[in-house]
């Protein structure tokens, strides 16, 4: 039996993504297809542009038998948090092959990268380490020690998250297979058509210009999205009266970066001009608006810690053949799998309903955006609409 996971954020889902699913189906020519896909908040440190549960429901329509969710403790970290929990949670579920899109295409390159710096782990860590005690962004970085030891670059963010995956599946020795692709579009491009980059098309959606093409239920996307700007109000709050002491325990805010959080949020009059602010060679954009919404959510080093031993598996959404696969693993699952939060314990699942509640402040149902997380049942039929 053949089970191919995707890992996933659907920011939003779009006619690219519609294409990743069948070619990664075509290539592993898989029994069962799950995602693993991040919640209310993604990887880059932003609300996600609409709430889980419609984004679940659209993996469904096309094609995915299965949705779990990646953790807030996961989705909203760096690349190598964010692969070390999207792997781990689908060897629990079973997978036998990944597949990913990629600028590159071939597998063979993440392969041997990974192996290269497994192999050279301690030189590779010490020039990482060289590299940012310079003032160099992580990310950088472990560019730079890679094309010392290597000759070889990986400069786009998929192509690191693919790099990522590969390295957890290697370093764990996980009977996972992966795969790749070549990318459909330019990542960072701005330009909008039938397929275009999930950065341009939440731009045209921002500014209200038309993506009707470029999405498969564009109507979504009408009524309601969520943008991190529109937390600027509740971060001056936030900011404005939280001690420096306490300022120093949440979850990324470190090297003295509490004192410019304080003193820059006084001068700013916008999240885009605060970013500017706390912008340096140090620091990603991504990197500053995760330590952010950490400290919107009041999420401690300690708290996040503590909740990264995930031992469940949540189910967002399943179609028939995703409720078969679960009845076939579910008495060999090393993880419980979660479809009702009410009846399961976890300190993850406290930082994931408080997720819920920080993004239901910009709902303009903000009651009942908090209930489907307590109340959603995860499955769909088939055809079943919005």
């Amino acid at each position: 039996m053949k089970v191919l996971g995707i890992i996933v954020e659907y920011n939003p889902f779009h006619n690219g993504h519609r294409y990743h699913i069948k070619k990664a189906q075509e290539i592993t020519q898989c029994d069962y297809t799950i995602a693993v896909m991040s919640s209310s908040f993604v990887q880059r440190g932003e609300p996600a542009i609409i709430d889980k549960w419609t984004r679940s429901h659209l993996a469904i329509e096309f094609g995915v038998d299965l949705v779990i969710e990646l953790p807030f403790v996961y989705a909203c970290q760096s690349a190598d948090y964010f692969a070390r929990g999207a792997i781990d949670l689908l060897h629990a579920i079973g997978v036998t092959d990944i597949c990913f899109g990629s600028e590159d295409g071939r597998i063979e390159t993440f392969i041997d990268i990974a192996k290269a710096i497994f192999d050279n782990q301690t030189q590779y860590d010490n020039l990482v380490k060289k590299a940012m005690k310079e003032g160099m962004r992580y990310p950088d970085a472990c560019n730079q020690s890679l094309k010392q030891i290597m000759g070889m670059e990986v400069k786009t963010p998929n192509d690191l998250l693919g790099l990522s995956y590969v390295k957890e599946i290697i370093a764990h020795h996980y009977p996972i297979i992966p795969h790749c692709f070549p990318r459909t579009n330019d990542y960072h491009s701005h330009n909008l058509g039938e397929i275009a980059s999930a950065t341009a098309i939440r731009q045209a959606i921002y500014q209200q210009f038309d993506f009707q093409n470029s999405l498969p239920h564009p109507e979504l996307y009408q009524y309601e999205h969520y943008h991190l700007d529109d937390f600027y109000p509740y971060l001056q709050y936030r900011l404005l009266t939280i001690s420096k002491k306490d300022l120093q325990h949440i979850h990324l805010v470190d090297e003295g970066l509490e004192n410019v959080l304080i003193a820059q949020i006084q001068k700013c009059h916008s999240m885009s001009e605060f970013l500017d602010a706390l912008l340096s060679k140090r620091y990603t954009k991504p990197r500053i608006q995760r330590m952010l919404i950490h400290i919107l959510m009041n999420n401690t080093k300690k708290s996040i810690q503590e909740a990264m031993s995930i031992d469940y598996l949540r189910v967002l959404a399943m179609n028939n053949q995703g409720r078969q696969y679960l009845s076939l693993i579910k008495k060999n699952c090393p993880y419980t799998i979660v479809t009702n939060i009410s009846r399961y314990q976890h300190p993850a699942l406290d930082i994931e309903v408080k997720a819920t509640k920080l993004l239901s402040l910009l709902s303009h149902d903000q009651e009942n955006f908090i209930k489907k997380e307590y109340s959603h049942i995860p499955y769909i039929q088939k055809g079943e609409s919005f």
